[in-house]
């Protein structure tokens, strides 16, 4: 990349596009790259420097810039007038296809990039293989040159499980830095493009946090902040590299022209990030012991098949995010679905009192059904899903020993299902879903002796753990009691108050049951 060193040669060299909104992500990649130079000391910006004048330049000749946050952008994606990436969705499958077998190696090959094999978990005896070697034996003669396979899939995968641990990373320190992106046109629609992005927007999309920060080159003018000066850009970076929470070494920023936009890079860029992934893909796999991602969904045989609707949408919401393309095969994952049904499971000696379902308590003997290893995640049979539920998986720290959604302590009606006490209590909802690293030591607490005698407070309110990661509200509405104009991006609908399925219940009061109808009459 060749480097422009005074104003005079930017206005000789570079140019610009005819229109920036026009420009789609194709068009993008054809235009020219420039190193538009850099500041050495932020603590000491120079209005003066060749570097600000050429910035002063290009801003001049840019989309406005906007300093906004994610929740700026919510009314417009909203509205369906700016496009994402669909999450995680598609991420999760891949990941959970290969996890329990293969982490990511930490070498990489001669052009930088990840090294196109993976380590195998310790019972295939922690040999390297190629990753298409390992799905080879599905491979269809024609589908792919021998060397491209491998490639493609080791990047899916490698990606796939870097989401894990940049979703850990975010919540433990927040950002390093501002998200940096732009507007662009998608066919006849509106996107926002994040850069450098790998999948990373995805991460962000998925995560939705409102605070999150960012700086958008904005084509169509229609991110609704006001656009910032060169000076006002040099002294956020100012602030984010000598003040921010992780200080670099380096105190200094450049800027390179690429893909038609201005793209700053400080010193945190340069964090060997690929250890850390492989590190925690690593103990991810080895946690799981070869065994695949289960899910176990509370069965009552008075609800009327309610369960099978449940399982339904599941199958239903996963398939849909597995995409297109010649490498679906290969990276498909279809959860085993069980039922715990209580009269299956002779451990449990609990009597039914005190109870609104037979699987009040049996829940907490799921670690145990699965020898305390593995993942697992529990559901209420009254969840309805609509999107993928696999990416809420990302959220589980290996170091906890479940994720939930920790829902905050709301008055609840006194009754439900038509007339059975609603007790409100310390963590309500919490145990409805829950992501169970079945490995844990507190986890193997929940012995059939714990669960068969433990109060419903020590084991619904989590005495027997303090390990608890936290999975965003965003991802359920709680029928009843959640605002639709509020909560709107939802992957599933709890009816925490009943429904249909419970025999002479009204059910006039109840939203959202078009949802349930919907997978209903699937079946």
């Amino acid at each position: 990349m060749d480097k422009l060193k005074t104003l005079e040669q930017t206005k000789e060299l570079l140019t610009f596009p005819e229109s920036f909104k026009d420009l789609d992500h194709r068009s993008r990649r054809d235009i020219d790259q420039w190193h538009l130079g850099a500041i050495n000391d932020l603590s000491n910006i120079d209005e003066e420097s060749e570097f600000f004048k050429i910035l002063e330049y290009m801003f001049e000749n840019m989309p406005p810039l906007k300093l906004c946050k994610w929740s700026d952008l919510e009314q417009l994606r909203r509205d369906g007038k700016l496009i994402g990436w669909q999450g995680l969705r598609f991420q999760a499958n891949s990941y959970h296809r290969f996890l329990p077998e293969i982490y990511t190696s930490g070498s990489i090959n001669e052009h930088g990039a990840p090294s196109t094999k993976f380590a195998v978990s310790e019972p295939i005896n922690d040999k390297e293989v190629y990753i298409g070697d390992y799905a080879g034996e599905e491979l269809e003669e024609g589908d792919f040159e021998a060397e491209d396979f491998p490639v493609a899939l080791n990047s899916m995968y490698y990606h796939s499980a870097k989401a894990h641990w940049l979703t850990q990373s975010i919540q433990e320190e927040g950002l390093w830095a501002p998200i940096q992106g732009l507007t662009q046109m998608c066919g006849d629609r509106i996107q926002l493009m994040i850069h450098p992005g790998s999948v990373r927007s995805g991460c962000f999309e998925e995560m939705e946090d409102p605070t999150h920060e960012l700086l958008l080159w904005d084509s169509h003018d229609i991110i609704p902040t006001n656009p910032i000066t060169v000076k006002q850009c040099l002294e956020y970076w100012q602030d984010k590299v000598c003040n921010g929470f992780r200080k670099p070494k380096y105190k200094g920023l450049s800027a390179i022209w690429t893909m038609g936009t201005i793209e700053f890079q400080a010193d945190f860029s340069n964090v060997d990030f690929r250890k850390y992934v492989w590190e925690h893909s690593e103990k991810v796999t080895k946690l799981a012991k070869g065994k695949p991602l289960n899910i176990y969904i509370g069965y009552d045989s008075r609800h009327n098949g309610l369960e099978n609707v449940c399982k339904e949408s599941i199958l239903k919401s996963i398939k849909q995010s597995i995409g297109g393309g010649r490498l679906v095969n290969y990276n498909k994952f279809i959860p085993e679905i069980k039922f715990l049904d209580v009269s299956k499971i002779p451990e449990y000696k609990r009597p039914y009192e005190n109870q609104s379902t037979w699987f009040t308590y049996s829940r907490f003997l799921i670690p145990y059904l699965e020898n305390y290893e593995g993942f697992s995640l529990f559901i209420d049979d009254d969840f309805i899903f609509s999107k993928s539920l696999l990416p809420m998986f990302y959220y589980l720290n290996t170091d906890d020993a479940i994720a939930c959604i920790k829902y905050p302590q709301i008055k609840h009606d006194e009754t439900k299902f038509d007339g059975e006490v609603n007790i409100d209590y310390p963590c309500k909802l919490w145990s409805s879903m829950m992501f169970f690293n079945n490995g844990h030591e507190d986890c193997k607490k929940l012995t059939p002796e714990v669960v068969n005698t433990w109060t419903g407070a020590q084991l619904h309110q989590f005495e027997w753990t303090d390990k608890i990661s936290p999975i965003p509200e965003k991802y359920i509405f709680v029928e009843g009691y959640d605002n639709p104009d509020v909560k709107w991006d939802y992957s599933g609908i709890h009816y925490t108050r009943g429904g249909p399925w419970i025999n002479d219940m009204d059910s006039s009061h109840i939203n959202n049951l078009e949802d349930y109808n919907k997978v209903k009459n699937l079946l």
